[in-house]
């Protein structure tokens, strides 16, 4: 067992020394290859015509190249005040990219001894109680491999004013997949991290991370939240939404207590310094925060299940990409658009945050184009893709409609992933299709190897299958989530069409009204279905007019609308809609008397129990999806 131990880590000492001379090399062949002055030109190209192109108010930019550092403001900081962004002197928002920063406390608490990755955290936690019924692990929590739904939750002010334990156990979400297995990002998950950063370490998350990681790396100007500035703090950018052409101030939500996943605000030139931390070999400028190998290890993936595409190492979105591994992370709090990526390989790194805009470019594409000049100067040869000869079988297979997992389970809130479903489709020549997010149309993924896809800039997807061989799920290019595969009645498209039809059918039911000048029958049998069916065909057009608010609403309002709760037109639609379920069950109850009833000829008879056959198929997946009697949001 001792020469097993001694093994491994002179194993992982050799791989580390390798991997240093590696990177030495690469950065000895990129600076002969390629400019510092030739890299700030192209990050300002860039930023000048994606900002141009997507209204983007304003950007800040670090890029790391070898032992340079290229820091960068862009556009207004306050677009009614003129106010320049300064790469050294604006905080923007970086929303999840705050988990890094949770994650090396998490790992210097796993150097000090005090924490295990493989432990129960039920073992460190004071006064929060883990959701589920089964052991959870940092290492869960770090691969986001938790079993939890989504928690909208953490955006309720009401919540994240309350100390950290109080909104933790208000905000529990529910485990809905075994630990382990499915790839389902959660804020909560790594906020409940920060709690046992905190009950471990016997100080707030706050005071670990200013302590052990901001003061020794010197981003005196960043903060950890909207209540941790300071005087002597640079000015927050203010952030905008795009309306009509104009920059509009943002909604701000405060997550206080949620803050180890997604509080800190920061300039380009701390985020500088934390990138050159990131991929080194856990020391900056002589100070050592992380043993070589903790950093090694952070690099490293705890599941296996995918090693060709992109999955979580120890908290670190894990992507192959240009002939080597690319690490990460994003985020996007508050209209802020951040992300930071890095090659430690060749020691390259970006990270761009934008103020709002039109569009995600910037943040999203700039990195990759960046990091593809050095990683070619640096002569990293691409991944060869693999032959595989059944390519258009497995696209037809792989092709269809998935639902992401990063989703609420229950409640109104599901509707939100349910609209946005991932479609997938196959072209003859065993390419897919995908939409990405960052273009308008789905980009083209080639084939790079069984069940894998890859597109022009290297971002690969995989499909998952079950033990009979069939597509069950997507893991995406992120690394951060995967998508179910929506098969049968579970596929939201159903709502639509049972709603387009209900909706038809309240049309033509009113027009009968109309065209008989009443009701138009004898019997009360008669007269009572057919009242029900117009008091139903009024519902349903009720229903559509408080959605179409609603969806006027969110033009209006972006991201407003969901964290600013409640909203005036969503209480609405919800009451109508458990209005459309009791009126469907009504109406159902009443096809006895509609095919009982002498003065009813057969083609009214027909038409009304297909209305209420739309009406309670209609009900029957408004309960599915939580639109009614699911509660608020």
């Amino acid at each position: 067992m001792i020469r097993r131990r001694w093994w491994t880590k002179a194993s992982r000492l050799l791989g580390m020394f390798a991997a240093s001379l590696t990177m030495l090399a690469g950065l000895a062949r990129a600076q002969e290859n390629l400019s510092t002055t030739e890299l700030a030109a192209r990050i300002d190209a860039l930023a000048e015509a994606y900002m141009t192109s997507e209204q983007v108010p304003g950007a800040i930019a670090a890029v790391v190249y070898g032992d340079q550092v290229i820091l960068r403001g862009y556009g207004l900081a306050d677009v009614a005040q003129g106010t320049p962004v300064d790469a050294e002197n604006t905080r923007f928002e970086i929303g999840s990219i705050t988990k890094l920063f949770t994650w090396v406390a998490v790992m210097m608490l796993v150097e000090d001894g005090a924490l295990d990755l493989h432990a129960d955290v039920s073992g460190y936690l004071r006064a929060v109680e883990v959701p589920g019924g089964a052991p959870l692990t940092l290492a869960h929590l770090m691969s986001h491999r938790s079993g939890y739904e989504e928690s909208y939750a953490i955006f309720d002010p009401a919540i994240a004013s309350q100390p950290r334990a109080q909104a933790l156990a208000a905000s529990a979400p529910d485990q809905v997949f075994p630990r382990g297995t499915i790839t389902s990002y959660s804020n909560w998950g790594v906020a409940l991290a920060g709690q046992v950063v905190e009950d471990v370490s016997g100080v707030s998350w706050e005071a670990f991370v200013q302590r052990r990681i901001l003061d020794p790396l010197g981003m005196d100007n960043t903060t950890l939240g909207d209540s941790f500035g300071k005087a002597n703090h640079p000015p927050l950018s203010q952030s905008y939404r795009i309306q009509n052409g104009i920059a509009i101030p943002a909604f701000r939500v405060d997550i206080g207590a949620f803050a180890p996943a997604g509080g800190i605000a920061s300039t380009a030139s701390d985020m500088g310094q934390f990138l050159r931390f990131m991929m080194g070999d856990g020391a900056l400028d002589g100070t050592r925060l992380l043993q070589a190998e903790t950093m090694l290890l952070m690099r490293t993936r705890l599941f296996d299940d995918r090693p060709q595409a992109a999955d979580m190492a120890h908290g670190l979105q894990s992507k192959p990409q240009f002939g080597t591994v690319v690490f990460g992370h994003g985020g996007g709090l508050n209209e802020f658009i951040s992300n930071l990526l890095f090659i430690p390989d060749i020691g390259a790194g970006v990270f761009i945050s934008q103020n709002g805009g039109n569009g995600l470019s910037l943040p999203l594409i700039a990195p990759d184009l960046m990091l593809s000049e050095m990683a070619i100067a640096s002569e990293l040869l691409p991944s060869v893709p693999q032959d595989v000869p059944d390519a258009e079988v497995r696209a037809a297979e792989a092709a269809g409609r998935y639902l992401t997992n990063r989703r609420t389970f229950s409640g109104p809130a599901q509707v939100f992933a349910a609209l946005s479903p991932l479609v997938l489709t196959e072209l003859p020549d065993g390419a897919l299709l995908v939409p990405t997010g960052t273009i308008k149309s789905p980009s083209r993924f080639e084939p790079f190897a069984p069940d894998i896809w890859q597109d022009a800039r290297g971002h690969r997807i995989q499909v998952i299958r079950g033990e009979d061989g069939q597509v069950i799920r997507l893991a995406d290019g992120t690394g951060a989530q995967t998508h179910e595969r929506l098969r049968g009645l579970a596929d939201p498209i159903w709502l639509i069409v049972t709603f387009g039809l209900a909706l038809l059918l309240s049309v033509t039911t009113l027009l009968g009204l109309l065209w008989r000048r009443g009701l138009a029958g004898k019997s009360r049998s008669g007269m009572l279905a057919a009242g029900l069916a117009v008091v139903g065909a009024i519902a349903v057009l009720v229903y559509f007019s408080t959605g179409i608010a609603i969806a006027t609403s969110i033009a209006r309002l972006g991201s407003e609308f969901l964290f600013d709760q409640p909203q005036p037109t969503l209480e609405a639609f919800l009451a109508v809609g458990n209005g459309v379920v009791v009126i469907a069950g009504l109406s159902f109850l009443s096809l006895m008397l509609v095919w009982r009833t002498p003065d009813w000829g057969t083609g009214r008879r027909l038409h009304q129990s297909a209305f209420t056959l739309s009406l309670v198929g209609l009900a029957g997946f408004m309960l599915q999806w939580g639109l009614a009697f699911g509660g608020s949001i």
